[in-house]
């Protein structure tokens, strides 16, 4: 498809804007998680630890993050891969961007396989002790820092590739 047409062009749109929006559910989604309801649940011993299940069990927020990476992630593959080798490896922004679209499968990859699946299953272990649940629940919140803070390198450097570029380039 000539992505110089009008067709092209909305393509292209869409992507972005999937991409974009995407992104920002994503990783704003994990900051929340990460910075405002796990330290609240830690804090409420036995009884965050009911909140996070129902959370877990009774909501779609568990979906959230996952489903809005896999947007990202599907949407900034096929705009990657719409560069031309010059654009993705020979210029300073395109090194950024691939820069940026590693850590950002990383992100991905790390949270489907460390978080995303392991929370899913979180709400049916109501039969695992105390001391069980708060060490399934450390990793939990260990992991989901981590993979918080590869999708926010991630979007900084996607976000920022226009302006780091050129001066890598220099």
């Amino acid at each position: 498809m000539d992505l110089s047409s009008a067709g092209g062009a909305l393509i292209v749109t869409i992507l972005r804007l999937l991409h974009i929006v995407g992104g920002l559910v994503w990783v704003g989604a994990a900051i929340v998680m990460s910075f405002y309801i796990e330290p609240v649940l830690a804090k409420a011993g036995a009884d965050g630890r009911r909140i996070a299940r129902g959370l877990y069990s009774e909501t779609s927020f568990p979906s959230l993050i996952p489903l809005s990476a896999l947007v990202t992630t599907v949407a900034g593959l096929l705009l990657y891969g719409m560069l031309s080798y010059h654009e993705a490896l020979s210029s300073g922004m395109g090194l950024v961007l691939t820069l940026g679209a590693l850590i950002g499968l990383l992100a991905f990859g790390h949270g489907w396989f460390a978080v995303w699946r392991p929370a899913s299953q979180y709400a049916a272990f109501s039969e695992l002790d105390a001391d069980e649940q708060e060490a399934l629940e450390g990793k939990l919140r260990t992991n989901g820092r981590i993979s918080m803070w590869l999708a926010l390198v991630s979007l900084a450097l996607m976000a920022g590739a226009r302006y780091i570029g050129p001066v890598l380039s220099m």
